[in-house]
């Protein structure tokens, strides 16, 4: 990935760069007099021939091609792969876009930030960042036909960079994402028993020293009940019953405060103590289940849009019918009511935090898996005269339903849980702390309770899957554009290669310290990265290639042009709202602290906030190649060169602070 980083900074800059659908960027070369920048001159403007008349925001100079010239001098046509329908599309857009975040992040945050009054700022989100930033990478990928790599290198090589960014943040996500799955397909294989492993009676037997306490217990307890002792022996035996009650009671071992918390840590994870100890090395059981999981994934992607959008007609729906299903047993259940009014239940004044604000917008942005360069991938598959607009309406708008809906299911059976064990639904984490923990707990207490587990896991594991290989597919086209691969191997074999690699990587997730740098990844690799890339996304539409230019050619694919407050948006208002999130999350300079049970607490090392800023610096240089004579002169042209490098000085200042 470095190695793509630099040789962006070097790439020949006199060289014409040719898109599949045949944008040819053309530069300036500064050897030649004619096009020397020096007297201002900025060359001659060639209007594409499909483009629409009459637009004077030409910021790049590009001219369509229709054909594509073979090295032997032959024109031909250059042959894309196509969705086999509209519904293959939106069901794959859909998949990638709902995922775990939507069942196990958002009914976290919603309950507390306020409840119902977080959807306020969370909808505000959605119309200012959610549904602009959606119609900008749909229509952009319609128009220019190609790979987030290709399409930013055409509208103009200073944003190559932009491209790169997004393959590295879908290459760290897919090394940790499937770790996941993992776990979830180990909890559906131990799910199919008569009794959950994770149940309190199935836990605690395998402690001996709480197995003495409480046969202890029942000795002294037999002998006070007994009618065959006198007064006397009868007091001493219950004194002493009660003095082994109070110490089973008081138990401190997690298997008997939260057996499935201990479960999960000590029995699914055998997790070490802190991030330096190896533990006892690989989890044989968590191994098995990786190379499982990607051995789905790979048939999933293994032809491409022609075996994934197959594949999405299944992955894409069913967990809808298994959330309908766990929708109407949870809310049939006593205590339903009070789950649902910890959800929805306003608290008005929560919207006077500036951190609710924070939550709603970056929920927002990562649910709908923005930046990452796979929604643009999928959207260069579809028909030049495609209706992207109402297409990025459809995938918002399921997207947020679906993170309501599920935080109704959650919550209903929360709320039988707390009327069952006295635990609050409030008493709720995110992540995996509410699947395989708070919910897995509230499992236990259902009828024919594997059978909701199953339907449970299997839920997760087609939520996961869509959104793994939709990364997937962001990751694989790239590489072989940027020639990783040799030109002649197969797209098979370049799938395997890429995912038997990221197995590889993905083993050091499954040792007895694989969970903290699972931490490390969910915390460092895509969240800065993600915001700086959507900004300079608004920036390259919007203020490079033109954000007239840009509606007249939505206009040319779907006969209309798009709203103009969408137009605003990419212009200024979303630009804006990214960097104020970014700000917010980089002035946060706080550890990461991960209590593990009853271990001592484990502070992550600083390395990683170092690494991470390592990382981003490298980013923002392989953005930061302005060619003279380029992006350079257009941009004095439009008086705007000075914001643009300010802006990227602000956003690596902001992100080193993090």
């Amino acid at each position: 990935t470095l190695f793509g980083l630099f040789w962006s900074s070097f790439v020949r800059e006199d060289m014409p760069v040719r898109g599949e659908q045949g944008i040819e960027l053309k530069l300036y070369n500064p050897n030649n007099e004619e096009d020397d920048i020096s007297n201002g001159d900025l060359g001659e403007y060639i209007e594409p021939e499909n483009s629409i008349k009459g637009s004077n925001d030409h910021s790049v100079v590009v001219e369509t091609k229709t054909e594509k010239e073979t090295p032997n001098g032959e024109v031909s046509g250059e042959k894309r792969d196509t969705w086999g329908n509209k519904a293959e599309f939106l069901l794959a857009s859909i998949g990638l876009a709902v995922g775990l975040g939507n069942v196990w992040r958002f009914p976290y945050l919603c309950q507390r930030n306020g409840g119902g009054a977080f959807l306020i700022p969370y909808v505000i989100f959605m119309f200012i960042e959610g549904i602009p930033l959606m119609l900008l990478e749909f229509a952009i990928g319609q128009k220019m036909r190609g790979t987030a790599v290709r399409i930013w290198k055409d509208i103009h090589p200073a944003l190559f960079g932009v491209g790169i960014g997004c393959l590295m943040v879908s290459l760290l996500l897919c090394m940790y994402y499937v770790i996941v799955i993992a776990w979830c397909l180990l909890y559906l294989f131990i799910s199919m028993t008569k009794n959950l492993p994770w149940a309190s009676e199935e836990v605690c037997s395998k402690n001996t020293e709480y197995n003495t306490l409480k046969d202890t217990r029942d000795y002294w307890k037999n002998n006070y009940t007994s009618s065959a002792l006198n007064a006397t022996f009868r007091n001493n035996s219950q004194a002493m019953y009660m003095i082994a009650k109070q110490k089973v009671d008081n138990f401190s071992d997690c298997c008997v405060i939260d057996p499935p918390q201990w479960y999960f840590y000590t029995e699914v994870l055998d997790i070490s103590t802190e991030i330096e100890d190896y533990g006892d090395g690989l989890n044989g059981k968590l191994v098995g289940c990786l190379i499982l999981a990607w051995v789905i994934v790979y048939l999933c992607v293994v032809k491409g849009i022609k075996s994934s959008g197959k594949v999405v007609y299944f992955t894409a729906t069913f967990p809808y019918i298994i959330l309908i299903v766990l929708l109407i047993r949870g809310v049939t259940l006593d205590g339903a009511r009070n789950g649902l009014e910890t959800f929805i239940t306003p608290d008005w004044e929560r919207l006077k935090d500036v951190k609710v604000w924070k939550d709603a917008a970056t929920q927002m942005f990562f649910t709908l898996s923005l930046a990452f360069g796979a929604l643009t991938a999928f959207a260069s598959y579809m028909p030049y005269n495609n209706q992207c607009i109402h297409d990025g309406y459809t995938v918002v708008i399921i997207n947020c339903a679906t993170s309501m809906f599920a935080g109704v299911v959650v919550f209903s059976i929360l709320g039988y849980r707390e009327l069952k064990t006295g635990i609050a639904a409030s008493e709720v984490g995110s992540g995996p702390g509410l699947a395989f923990m708070a919910f897995s707990d509230a499992l236990l207490n259902l009828d024919v309770s594997p059978l909701w587990a199953i339907l449970f896991f299997i839920m997760l594991i087609l939520l996961g899957i869509d959104s793994e290989f939709g990364t997937l597919e962001a990751v694989i086209g790239p590489l072989m554009e940027l020639g990783t691969f040799p030109k002649k191997m197969r797209k098979e074999v370049v799938t395997a290669i890429v995912a038997i690699v990221l197995l590889l990587v993905g083993l050091g997730m499954v040792a007895g310290n694989g969970f903290y740098i699972f931490q490390i990844f969910d915390d460092y690799a895509a969240g800065i990265a993600l915001l700086v890339i959507a900004m300079f996304q608004c920036i390259g539409v919007a203020w490079i290639y033109g954000n007239e230019r840009f509606a007249d050619d939505i206009e040319d694919m779907t006969g209309s042009r798009p709203w103009i407050g969408w137009r605003i948006c990419w212009k200024y208002i979303s630009p804006i709202a990214l960097f104020l999130i970014l700000d917010v999350n980089s002035v946060s300079d706080e550890y990461r602290t991960h209590s593990v049970l009853n271990y001592t607490s484990s502070i992550l090392p600083r390395l990683a906030d170092l690494l991470c800023g390592f990382l981003l610096v490298c980013l923002f240089a392989a953005k930061g190649q302005f060619p003279r004579g380029s992006i350079g002169s257009s941009c004095r042209k439009m008086a705007l060169f000075d914001t643009v490098e300010a802006t990227q000085v602000q956003s690596t200042t902001t992100a080193l602070s993090a």
